[in-house]
This record gives C-alpha cells, sequence and structure tokens, in this order.
C-alpha cells in the first residue's frame, strides 16, 4: 500500500511525513504561472476557502518538497514530461515547486525531474507553480 492517500477532498496525504498535499498545483488551478509572491497569495486564499476542511496551508519547505520526490516516482507534468512525484497527484502539473526559503529577491525553486534545488528570482513570471502543504513533519528518527 502506498504511503500516499487520496482524501478525495483534493488533497492527498503522505502518512509517512504526516504532511498534506494539494492534489494539484497551482498552475493547475489559476491556469496560470506564479511567481513566489503570488504564490503567498495563492495559499492565503486557499486558507479563507478553507480549502479541503483546512486554513493553514503553506508554501512548503525544502525538506517538505524533498519527501514527494523520489526517482522511482512517476508522473507526468504539463508538458507531458516524465517527474518524480508520486502518482497519487494530479497529473498535468509543474516541473518544480517554490520553497518557502529565500534570500533577498531570490527563492529556493526545487525541480521535479531533477531533484534539484535553484536560486531563482522570487519574482520570475515562470514557467513556476507551488505545490501547498499542511500540516508539520514526522520526524523518524
Amino acid at each position: 500500500m502506498s504511503r500516499f492517500v487520496d482524501n478525495q477532498n483534493d488533497t492527498v496525504t503522505d502518512t509517512g511525513t504526516g504532511l498534506t498535499w494539494l492534489k494539484k498545483d497551482s498552475r493547475q488551478l489559476v491556469q496560470k504561472w506564479l511567481h513566489l509572491e503570488r504564490c503567498k497569495v495563492f495559499a492565503e486564499e486557499k486558507n479563507r476557502e478553507a480549502f479541503g476542511g483546512y486554513s493553514d496551508w503553506r508554501v512548503p519547505s525544502l525538506d517538505d518538497v524533498k519527501t514527494i520526490f523520489e526517482k522511482s516516482y512517476s508522473n507526468r507534468d504539463f508538458g507531458n514530461n516524465e517527474i518524480h512525484i508520486p502518482p497519487v497527484f494530479e497529473k498535468g502539473g509543474a516541473d518544480n515547486t517554490w520553497t518557502d526559503t529565500v534570500n533577498g529577491d531570490r527563492a529556493m525553486n526545487f525541480n521535479l525531474v531533477k531533484g534539484r534545488s535553484s536560486w531563482i528570482n522570487k519574482f520570475g513570471e515562470g514557467p513556476f507553480a507551488v505545490r501547498l502543504v499542511r500540516g508539520e513533519r514526522k520526524h523518524s528518527e
């Protein structure tokens, strides 16, 4: 059984970490690319809606994102290219996600194809998106 559970409300829970993710990323939900600052507003909008019954959605940390990336996972992005997140997530999303790691005008963006992070201008229009998360990550130590 997969540790990723489709909650049937457009969210996915990772039973291994305790985190809950949006099943779709921001590009799929708003039909456009978003810079990091707009992604933070997107999270606030989902919180006001109580999306999936929750009001604590946030931009993920780099460590959070790394928990859904694994080379053995196979999913497809908006261009039908392979990305390495669990297939329970909706196909057709971005091949990257913003993280909450910021240094001045730059922010860490995580590539879901290569599993690497890079510093990007946080006001860059794209092709960038975010996959929102909620909850605190359980540590398995």
